[in-house]
């Protein structure tokens, strides 16, 4: 019998945020629609991302040959002021999620930026490429709650921030 592994978070900030068209990445050609969850470590939604990720874990016992592999990851996060004191999760999909609000009335994608607050419903699963020796836990991203607006995260610096110390090596071209 599997274990459940489907986890509805309690309110969590919203980061790279890929829901409007799939994607490609260096790691796989399948299109996918993403995001990143970030959990504050004091919340309560920490029990239930153990809880799925311990219930995976001893699901994939049985493509893993009965033993946990060595190099799990988890996704403590730290370095970046946004994901202080927080656990990050990267969810994918190959299927749009749906978006609502808090009143369960259907949203655009576009409602969902960097840095709004809401609830992810998501579904933990092992994983095995005996080709490449690749083994490990996945996470799915399935539905989202937009909660409510939060400051914006910007993920890359501003041409302004890269160049407003001046410049001059005393060649013009």
């Amino acid at each position: 019998m599997k274990l459940n592994t489907k986890v509805v978070t309690g309110s969590v900030k919203l980061n790279y945020v890929n829901i409007k068209e799939a994607r490609s990445n260096a790691l796989s050609s399948e299109p996918k629609y993403s995001i990143t969850i970030i959990i504050h470590k004091e919340s309560n939604t920490m029990d239930k991302i153990y809880e799925g990720i311990y219930n995976a874990t001893k699901n994939g016992l049985d493509i893993w040959d009965g033993k946990v592999p060595d190099n799990l990851k988890d996704g403590d996060a730290t370095g970046r002021k946004e994901y202080e004191d927080s656990f990050y999760i990267h969810a994918t999909s190959k299927y749009r999620p749906q978006v609502v609000d808090k009143d369960l009335k259907i949203l655009s994608p576009d409602e969902l930026y960097n840095g709004c607050l809401g609830r992810v419903s998501i579904n933990f699963y092992p994983y095995n490429h005996k080709e490449s020796g690749n083994c490990g836990i996945s996470c799915e991203l399935l539905n989202l709650q937009k909660l409510k607006d939060g400051e914006k995260i910007v993920n890359r610096a501003s041409a302004v921030d890269d160049f407003s110390v001046a410049y001059d090596d005393g060649i013009l071209v």
